[in-house]
């Protein structure tokens, strides 16, 4: 589970904007709200839900937190260098200023064999060098974990050219080969995991099975093929069952769904409606339907494996009670007993009524143009028995659109 994520200078954003997940001591025991397995005295929720205006940076942060994510632990080739395209706010003061993250995630779930362990990931990049066409470069680079409540380097690096420090745990020393293989321009995790170093594989490679529950790719909303849906399904009865009952629960009028080849080897995706004779091609059903058959696979990993989904525009194309009913799937014990983890945005603000406040976060930009993120609950007054709705609606959460 993800506990906390700051970045600053990144695209809009400028100063360190903030998604701090925890949830104050204050706060009543819900049954959404989830106890960290490594600090029993941290509350997470289950679901976070990103709102604001068009355009105020929501699809920025989760963008943000899944290019760190990725950063951490995938290889790169230069060619296809992810560092390049981290463009920094573009103002005169902020452009060759490096970008800023820090992670704190908790490790668990079916895909993590080992004891839960909390980690913080730590990147500042330095972008001068992509003025003259150069790669960009790693300024400081650091992994911790909490063994005993209190934070131990597992490695850390500074500039170019300095050594890389790495904890016994890697079974390195400090004149090992494979350090000296680290580029200036590449992640260490990845780099040691193509180098057999066990434990950078065991930790790349719980971070690289979250990367199959997002939709947020580079610049792009990615949503996978039918080919691809088409393939999980026929490899895996237990998630076809498993969409078969949620598209029956979800009043579209359809009984079952099967597979069928198609000319030239395509695969296509069959509906059966009650009352009709023929099944109908997935290409000539609804926009809703469509979006729902990409999207369930993704949530259906992370309920079952990755513990995590990072989903922007999830509320697209779907009635706010589809949407109500995903979320309510993550926030259920019973349906969610590993924890996962949904964070998404919605431009639908009739969901706020069915949230607590400490499942919201009001994305927003100030008068300079850059993204500010605060929760709902940091408004202060802010009762647990009051809707957000209207609250929202009378600006006292602020992310309220400017029109006219």
């Amino acid at each position: 589970m993800i506990h906390r994520f700051s970045v600053a200078n990144y695209y809009s954003i400028r100063e360190e904007a903030e998604l701090d997940l925890r949830i104050p001591g204050t706060a009543p025991d819900l049954p959404s709200f989830r106890r960290s397995a490594v600090r029993p005295d941290v509350r997470l929720p289950a679901v976070a839900v990103l709102v604001g205006p068009n355009g105020a940076g929501k699809t920025t942060l989760l963008r943000a937190l899944v290019e760190t994510l990725r950063i951490a632990c995938f290889p790169f080739a230069t060619e296809h260098d992810r560092l390049k395209s981290l463009l920094p706010f573009l103002s005169e003061q902020t452009r060759g200023e490096p970008l800023r993250a820090r992670l704190e995630f908790e490790t668990s779930g079916p895909l993590w064999n080992q004891d839960p362990e909390l980690f913080r990931y730590e990147i500042v990049v330095d972008r001068t060098n992509l003025q003259s066409g150069r790669s960009a470069t790693f300024h400081h680079e650091s992994l911790s974990h909490f063994p005993k409540g209190r934070p131990r380097r597992l490695f850390e690096r500074q500039g170019p050219g300095t050594p890389i420090y790495v904890a016994r745990d890697f079974g390195l020393s400090a004149r090992d080969e494979r350090l000296k293989a680290v580029r200036a321009d590449a992640a260490v995790l990845p780099t040691l995991a193509m180098l057999n170093v066990t434990l950078a594989q065991r930790i790349a490679g719980w971070l690289q099975s979250l990367q199959s529950s997002t939709n947020v790719i580079f610049h792009d909303t990615w949503t996978p093929s039918t080919d691809m849906v088409a393939d999980a399904l026929m490899k895996d009865p237990e998630l076809t069952k498993w969409i078969k009952m949620q598209i029956q629960c979800s009043d579209l009028g359809i009984h079952d769904l099967r597979i069928a080849g198609g000319n030239g080897g395509q695969k296509m995706i069959l509906f059966d409606h009650q009352g009709l004779d023929a099944p109908v091609h997935l290409q000539f059903e609804s926009s809703g339907t469509k979006r729902l058959i990409h999207v369930l696979p993704q949530i259906y990993f992370a309920l079952k494996a990755t513990g995590l989904a990072v989903l922007d525009d999830l509320d697209g194309d779907f009635h706010v009670d589809i949407v109500g009913e995903i979320l309510r799937w993550f926030r259920s014990p019973e349906r969610n007993p590993h924890a996962a983890q949904l964070l998404v945005t919605s431009h639908n603000v009739g969901l706020l009524d069915d949230l607590e406040k400490e499942e919201v976060f009001i994305v927003e930009k100030d008068d300079s143009g850059a993204t500010r993120v605060h929760g709902a609950q940091d408004i202060h007054g802010l009762r647990r028995d009051t809707r957000l709705y209207p609250k929202y609606r009378a600006g006292v959460l602020g992310g309220i659109p400017r029109i006219g």
